[in-house]
C-alpha cells in the first residue's frame, strides 16, 4: 500500500465523521506524509497502522473529546486522555524526536557554534578560492592572448597575399604589352593569390564575429559563477 491508497481508504472510512473534523484529519495526515518525505512513506504507514485502525481511533477520539484535542499518529487524542503514542524517531523525521504541538517534526535551527564554524571555514578557505579563481582567470587570459596572436598572424598572411596578388595582376597587365603569354601567367597567378588572401581575411572576420565573442562570454560566465559561489560560501 502506498500513500495515495492509504489516504483514499482513510477518506472513505471517515465519511461519517463531521465535515470539519474529517477535513482536519485528512489535512493533518497529508502533511504528516509531506514532513516525512517520499522515501519514508512505508515507515509512516507502518507507524500509523492500517487505515481501518486509524479511522476507528479517530472516530473514538472525536466522539469522546469533540473539538478538545489534537490529531496524532494514532488518531484523534482528547485532552482529557493520557498520551498513548510517541513521536516518530529521528531516523524518520530528522528532528531528534521533537515535534510541534500536533506531533509533526520541526526543523532544528543551526546553533551559534555551527554558524561560527561555517564562517571560520569560509574565512580560512577564502584565499584558496581566490587563488584558484585567479589561476583560472590567468589561464583564460593567456588562452585568449594566444588565440588573438594566431588571429593576427592569419590576418597578416591574408592581407599580404591579397596585396601580392593585386600586384601580380597589375604586373601581368603591364607585361601583356610585351609578352602576352607571360602577362597572362602573371595575371592568373595574381588572381589565385588574391583569392587565397581574401579567403584568409574572410575567415578571420568570421572568427572575430563569432568565435571570439563566444569565448569571451564563456570566460566571463565562468568567472562570475566562481565568484558567485565563493560569495555564497562566505
Amino acid at each position: 500500500m502506498n500513500r495515495a491508497e492509504f489516504m483514499s481508504r482513510l477518506t472513505a472510512l471517515l465519511q461519517d465523521v463531521p465535515p470539519a473534523e474529517r477535513e482536519e484529519a485528512l489535512t493533518y495526515y497529508n502533511e504528516y506524509f509531506d514532513d516525512a518525505g517520499e522515501g519514508n512513506e512505508q515507515s509512516v504507514i507502518a507507524a500509523l497502522g492500517s487505515p481501518e485502525e486509524l479511522a476507528k481511533s479517530i472516530k473514538a477520539g472525536v466522539s469522546d473529546g469533540g473539538n478538545s484535542g489534537e490529531f496524532t499518529e494514532s488518531g484523534f487524542q482528547s485532552y482529557r486522555q493520557e498520551s498513548k503514542n510517541q513521536i516518530m524517531s529521528t531516523d524518520q523525521h530528522g528532528s531528534g524526536g521533537q515535534g510541534t504541538a500536533q506531533g509533526r517534526p520541526q526543523k532544528k535551527p543551526l546553533s551559534g557554534g555551527q554558524i561560527a564554524l561555517i564562517v571560520l571555514l569560509a574565512v580560512l578557505t577564502f584565499p584558496i578560492w581566490i587563488g584558484v579563481a585567479a589561476g583560472l582567470f590567468g589561464g583564460a587570459v593567456g588562452l585568449l592572448g594566444g588565440l588573438f596572436g594566431i588571429f593576427v598572424a592569419f590576418l597578416a598572411v591574408g592581407v599580404v597575399l591579397t596585396v601580392v596578388g593585386i600586384a601580380l595582376v597589375v604586373g601581368g597587365i603591364v607585361a601583356m604589352f610585351g609578352t602576352p603569354l607571360g602577362g597572362l601567367t602573371l595575371i592568373g597567378g595574381g588572381l589565385i593569390t588574391t583569392a587565397v588572401g581574401l579567403v584568409f581575411v574572410w575567415l578571420m572576420v568570421l572568427v572575430v564575429g563569432t568565435a571570439i565573442p563566444a569565448l569571451i562570454r564563456g570566460i566571463v560566465n565562468l568567472c562570475s559563477r566562481l565568484f558567485h559561489r565563493g560569495g555564497e560560501k562566505a
